[in-house]
């Protein structure tokens, strides 16, 4: 007999006559049930788990510690190496207060002893850490992965596995990891996997974007074949090919991997396979790129093709975004605020649920978020697209919620990271991923294990809410707000810089910033520098004379430049200097000594400054200078650029600077020291 305790969803003519604010009120009555139904199947031993949880989302110097400690201690494979950082950051931090009795005695008793007997306590601590994320990181070994994978299937749970390793730093490691995942497709036990592009490709290059979509499509065939030629034995007897998701990793990689994605899918073979991708609500480009796949998924299944499937997340890179666009000089990718993210996937989701959407590309509501879940399940049951909508959650991280999703929802599919012992090391970084984002204060995983499904009342006797009533009510305004702001967050790349169009200027009152460098992730840029390098690969280059003085002189053309693309090639011809040159340099520069002295500090400052907008108009010129001439590629001339605006800048403020911290340099005097011969190396 089914359970009547769970929560249930209200009725079809019902939800059809709310609008979608109104069934957000719905949707935190059904999160509300889902808690309360999570919390009265929850084991002793997941109450303990979310306890400490708990207790570790309130103890910053804990989760820092935890942080450090994952991050610095576990990467090594050397036992003293191991326990004397463990003893350094133990002796930085403390020990976690967040911990057991006998946990934190076995910390402070494994900092005493560890460098003294690290062939006893590296593999109780390892071993220890190992088992705490076993739920998170699943085994890898035979037998350990076989045994979970027949217990998640004798559950009625679906699983999608992501098989961590090694980072990829070359060919031959990604050619291991591509036969691994089609080893794992083998497998008469495995349905679904995940994959990202630079686990089976270890040169990712936005300025070859082309050549590297192919390279991706080659090894997408290869997974895709292996796939569509191995089925899956559901449990009500029937078969399916196996299912394989492309996972979306930096905003860079965005439109490589859509790219890669639909144009493998556009071939004969694969007319007919289903496959599915990521996309990312942080990033406020998400949602045009939904729709504008949605519409390519229309067409496909109008043609007669297969549907795909859109699995939307909110995004777990926000840390390596942000530093990564700090320095570049960029704007940040995602959205600045988790509101703005929160919003974005509420109107994801609405966008996909939609029948004529939902029927091409099928949907995976990626949330431990009970309230987006909620609000997916509604939706879905209003629109009638049950069979096309799943919702996905992480294996470990909250698995009593999991569990009444599964009842309310008829399935649930979990993200399953797997590593083999050798290879946990390399889980590391998922770890602490998943660590910092649910730290975060307005994460719902932050506040979920200490949160009470609140209903807004004051406990009996008490004045104000309980700690975890006002968990509660902050998460369910959080969602409020969502759903309310769904149509007006901002949709749209917010990096847009167009070397095609920019004009750069600077002004010495301002404070000194980096210069960004190109945004190679973006279409425009990677047009402009192609058509640069196109210029000076084909260019006739005239024989380069000598300057002195203001004059250009050309005494003799002995000096003969190379291009380090052709071997042999003579590139142009330059003059060299001989005595007499050398003399008339050595003369000028000596005649405009007084003369220089003479400018005084703010010349030299206006001066410098010209000299760093020359060197900003002429980016695309300098390097494709640099390709010609000293085989450097795009991206490595291009840093050199920015550093050499960036020298021009800072010395031109500094005299500004200095000016306005009461230090007047016009009184200083400058006495020259002389004519200074340079003498690069190259």
């Amino acid at each position: 007999m089914p359970d009547t305790r769970l929560p249930a969803l209200p009725n079809l003519p019902h939800l059809r006559g709310l609008s979608e604010d109104a069934i957000a009120n719905e949707a935190v009555n059904l999160a509300a049930g889902l808690l309360a139904e999570a919390r009265r199947r929850e084991t002793r031993s997941e109450r303990a788990h979310a306890a400490k949880l708990a207790r570790l989302m309130a103890d910053p110097q804990g989760r820092a510690m935890t942080i450090a400690m994952t991050d610095q201690v576990f990467r090594s494979s050397r036992y003293l190496r191991i326990a004397s950082q463990l003893t350094y950051l133990i002796r930085q931090y403390g020990v976690p207060a967040y911990l057991g009795k006998w946990e934190r005695a076995g910390m402070w008793l494994a900092s005493l002893l560890g460098e003294r007997m690290p062939a006893l306590v590296v593999p109780a601590v390892t071993g220890r850490l190992r088992k705490e994320t076993r739920t998170v990181i699943l085994p890898g070994e035979e037998h350990a992965l076989r045994h979970y994978l027949q217990r998640r299937r004798s559950e009625g749970i679906s699983l999608n596995l992501n098989q961590l390793g090694e980072a990829i730093l070359g060919e031959e490691e990604a050619k291991r990891r591509l036969d691994a995942y089609v080893v794992l497709l083998q497998r008469p036990d495995v349905e679904y996997i995940s994959v990202k592009i630079s686990s089976v490709l270890s040169q990712i290059n936005l300025l070859a974007f082309d050549d590297t979509v192919e390279e991706i499509k080659s090894r997408l065939r290869v997974l895709y074949r292996a796939a569509a030629s191995n089925r899956f034995q559901t449990n009500n007897g029937g078969s399916v090919p196996k299912f394989v998701n492309l996972d979306m990793e930096e905003y860079r990689d965005l439109r490589l991997t859509l790219a890669a994605f639909r144009q493998t899918l556009e071939e004969d073979e694969f007319r007919h396979f289903h496959a599915g991708i990521v996309l990312q609500a942080y990033l406020p480009d998400a949602y045009h790129e939904q729709k504008d796949l949605t519409g390519w998924a229309v067409e496909r299944v109008g043609a007669g093709g297969a549907p795909i499937k859109i699995r939307i997340v909110k995004g777990a890179n926000l840390a390596m975004e942000k530093v990564d666009a700090a320095l570049h000089g960029w704007n940040q990718a995602p959205y600045r605020t988790k509101a703005e993210a929160d919003a974005n996937y509420i109107r994801m989701l609405a966008y996909a649920l939609q029948p004529e959407h939902a029927r091409a590309a099928h949907l995976g509501i990626a949330s431990h978020n009970l309230f987006d879940i909620a609000w997916g399940l509604l939706m879905r049951a209003r629109y009638g697209t049950e069979e096309f909508a799943e919702v996905e959650m992480l294996e470990g991280m909250a698995n009593p919620q999991a569990r009444a999703v599964k009842g309310l929802a008829g399935g649930i599919r979990l993200y399953a990271p797997v590593a083999k012992r050798e290879d946990f090391h390399s889980a590391i970084s998922y770890l602490l991923r998943r660590l910092d984002e649910n730290a975060a204060p307005d994460n719902f995983l932050h506040d979920l294990f200490d949160l009470h499904e609140g209903d807004d009342k004051l406990s009996a006797g008490d004045q104000k809410l309980s700690l975890g009533d006002q968990k509660w009510e902050h998460q369910r305004t959080m969602f409020l707000t969502a759903v309310r702001d769904r149509d007006l967050v901002f949709a749209g790349p917010q990096r847009t810089q167009d070397r095609n169009t920019e004009a750069r200027s600077f002004v010495s009152d301002l404070p000194f910033a980096n210069e960004p460098d190109t945004d190679w992730s973006l279409p425009c840029n990677q047009a402009w520098v192609r058509s640069y390098s196109q210029r000076w690969k084909d260019a006739v280059i005239d024989p380069v004379p000598l300057q002195v003085n203001g004059d250009l002189i050309t005494p003799n053309l002995a000096g003969v430049g190379s291009d380090p693309g052709v071997p042999g090639r003579k590139s142009y011809r330059y003059a060299l200097a001989i005595r007499t040159e050398v003399e008339l340099a050595l003369h000028a520069a000596v005649e405009a000594r007084e003369k220089w002295a003479a400018a005084g500090w703010a010349a030299r400052g206006r001066l410098l400054m010209r000299a760093a907008e020359v060197l900003a108009q002429r980016r695309g010129d300098l390097i494709g200078v640099m390709m010609r001439d000293t085989g450097k590629s795009a991206g490595e001339g291009d840093v050199e650029v920015s550093e050499a605006i960036d020298f021009a800048n800072y010395y031109a403020r500094a005299f500004t600077l200095l000016g306005q911290t009461g230090d007047d340099l016009d009184t200083l005097q400058a006495v020259p020291i002389g004519t200074v011969l340079v003498t690069p190396p190259w």
